[in-house]
């Protein structure tokens, strides 16, 4: 079982439980920012399980991952992560044809805004499926698909409702936006929006795009054409 970082416990566990509850053993692999909160539950699935049905697995996911499913030992493969990791450990296993999997493939999911719709609550909307728990969510919001008569007005409002989103320390009265885990996250998301920008894209909302150290604050790009890299 291999779960993300961005709900480190929930996600590891949302696989985990039904996979025991079936009669499963299971080898857990915490993902690398969530080790310690896993690493908390350890006496409780000591106590609850005899010794061997749940072992935890740390370590960079290339380096451990894959000599397991070279070992042809692993049976059923859950994973809520990328398409193209999925695709990697699917290659490793010597048998895929029997290797049962049950796979994320990293949930592209989209808000579909049509000319009739209320466009106060679709910002509202929009704006925290996009940008609660700063987007690293799988169910997160990625693309928003608008009406071209209603675009514009969208925009206006998602820009507005953005721009009023409290940037700081997740310990801070208020704060929704707060630095990223991932120290190489930031550089990519402005290289995404830098390439946006190239190809006829710009960043609606004021201060969209800067970042300092893993803090980046929220950019609305628009309009996205299909040959920008965020498309």
């Amino acid at each position: 079982c291999l779960g993300p970082y961005n709900y480190a416990v929930n996600e590891v566990f949302t696989t985990v439980i039904p996979a025991l509850v079936m009669g499963n053993p299971v080898v857990m692999k915490t993902p690398r920012y969530g080790v310690l909160a896993n690493a908390l539950l350890v006496p409780a699935l000591q106590e609850s399980f005899p010794k061997g049905v749940v072992s935890l697995l740390t370590g960079q996911g290339p380096t451990v991952v894959g000599p397991m499913m070279e070992s042809g030992l692993v049976d059923v493969l859950a994973l809520i992560g990328s398409a193209r990791t999925a695709s990697i450990l699917l290659k490793q296993h010597p048998r895929p044809y029997r290797l049962r999997t049950l796979l994320g493939m990293g949930a592209k999911n989209a808000a579909i805004v049509l000319a009739d719709a209320d466009l106060d609550a679709a910002a509202r909307e929009i704006v925290a499926g996009g940008l609660n728990f700063n987007g690293q969510r799988c169910t997160a919001l990625k693309h928003v698909l608008v009406e071209r008569k209603v675009a514009d007005a969208l925009v206006e409002r998602l820009s507005d409702a953005i721009s009023h989103l409290k940037v700081g320390m997740p310990w801070d009265p208020g704060v929704t936006v707060t630095p990223l885990p991932d120290p190489d996250k930031p550089k990519h998301l402005a290289e995404l929006v830098e390439d946006a920008l190239a190809k006829g894209s710009r960043v609606v909302n004021p201060g969209g795009g800067e970042w300092a150290g893993t803090l980046y604050r929220p950019a609305l790009v628009y309009p996205v054409t299909e040959e920008a890299q965020l498309f």
